[in-house]
């Protein structure tokens, strides 16, 4: 018989979700350190009773018995452990390293000066001053957004890039602090906010993770606390373009805008994201729709359905088709983008040129750092659409290598399951 497993000590089980018709199973939270994972009731009772040390096969099959209702016995128990919990649970395992979606990045206000901070807005997210602020921004931003929108097409100096690529910085370190803040309301621990690099783009992060722990409407507000915070800058900054008509001021204001609607896009990674899984109660939404496209195929191929039933199927369906048309609206807009780069960056990178050539044929140092900088703006934009180019050729590329498996899995198993059905035919 192989030996009973050992888990480390500091490993806490809380519950996360009771049953429902989306989820039919209770589940819970386990957490270890900064990692936690979603488990069922069956591997709950499976934790409880190893984090017992059960010293025999016959304890470990009553602890397991008496956390689950049912017995099972001790071997089957030991290779359920070994096969289904994390690998990082066990003793002598090194703990399960940290997940960040970025190349690089840095911690630049630790998590005791965010908490020095979030204890004095904790106020914001009372419901009534929420409710009554979001209605001045709708009134404010409903007057002063089609006024933006005409003015981000006007011309940009490279001073006025400069500003505003410095504003647009600072209003990502407030969209950070909406997350903690909301997590310091419920009384939720958080941690540090940080600076890096997601592929190629400059973004904030604040570490939430421990807001596991909370129903999944106060993880959907702590979801939505950065674009909160966000809409409350943006009734200052739409109060003030509207009172002075700064052009700076609007183009702020439709660069804020712009970047609140991209995180609530459910199909990256962002806050719509997290958002959508939990309140709907269904996690790992990429794969689940991998799955939903697999049955797709399988009925065009037509292989008998799986055992397994996927919960809310129509939401999968409503957010695959979601993501296949923000898919092509992405497409089309880096498309139309690299048309209009390609029709007008030769003629200002050569306007810059000559700009920058006549400043330093006259040895003047102020007029040719100037110059330089309106070149490094002209050519600000099209590095971002090359980028983004390049991110979603390596989205389209993966998913089309996960089409061709999927295509290739349906087929095997449509050839698999009319060869079974032939064998099983009786001779004539």
């Amino acid at each position: 018989m192989a030996a009973i497993p050992l888990l480390k000590h500091d490993i806490t089980i809380s519950a996360y979700g009771a049953a429902s018709d989306g989820q039919p199973d209770a589940r819970f939270l386990l957490a270890l350190g900064d990692s936690h994972y979603l488990v069922s009731a069956k591997a709950r009772a499976l934790v409880l009773a190893l984090c017992g040390a059960p010293a025999s096969d016959a304890q470990l099959e009553a602890d397991y018995a008496r956390h689950s209702g049912s017995r099972l016995p001790a071997g089957q128990l030991i290779t359920l452990a070994h096969r289904t919990l994390p690998a990082a649970l066990f003793v002598g395992a090194p703990d399960a390293p940290r997940a960040m979606p970025f190349t690089v990045s840095a911690t630049l206000l630790p998590a005791a000066w965010v908490a020095r901070i979030t204890a004095g807005l904790t106020w914001l997210f009372t419901p009534a001053l929420a409710l009554l602020l979001l209605l001045v921004l709708a009134v404010l931003h409903g007057l002063a957004l089609p006024l933006a929108m005409h003015q981000v097409h006007a011309a940009w100096s490279g001073a006025e890039t400069a500003a505003l690529v410095g504003l647009f910085l600072l209003s990502g370190l407030l969209h950070e602090l909406g997350h903690t803040t909301a997590c310091r309301y419920f009384k939720c621990p958080h941690g540090a906010i940080g600076f890096g690099l997601y592929f190629v783009f400059p973004a904030w992060y604040a570490d939430v993770s421990k807001a596991w722990r909370l129903a999944p409407r106060q993880r959907a507000v702590v979801d939505l606390g950065g674009v909160y915070f966000e809409a409350v800058l943006l009734i200052f900054v739409d109060a003030f373009a509207l009172a002075t008509g700064n052009p700076l001021a609007f183009k702020l204001v439709w660069l804020i805008t712009f970047a609140m609607l991209f995180t609530l896009n459910p199909v990256f990674k962002f806050d719509g994201y997290w958002l959508l899984s939990d309140l709907s109660g269904l996690h790992n939404l990429h794969q689940k729709m991998r799955q939903t496209l697999s049955g797709w195929l399988g009925a065009v191929f037509k292989q008998p359905p799986g055992p397994a039933e996927i919960p809310r199927r129509w939401l999968l369906y409503s957010y695959t088709l979601l993501s296949a048309g923000y898919f092509l609206y992405f497409a089309t807009f880096l498309f139309n983008e690299a048309q209009t780069i390609a029709a007008t960056l030769p003629d200002t990178l050569r306007h810059a040129g000559h700009r920058l050539g006549a400043a330093v044929g006259q040895h003047d140092g102020l007029a040719a750092s100037l110059a330089l900088l309106h070149l490094l703006m002209a050519l600000l934009w099209p590095a971002v659409i090359l980028t983004a180019s390049l991110f979603f050729i390596d989205k389209l590329r993966r998913a089309l290598v996960e089409l061709v498996a999927g295509v290739a899995a349906a087929r095997a198993a449509a050839r698999a399951a009319r060869a079974a059905l032939a064998l099983t035919r009786p001779a004539p």
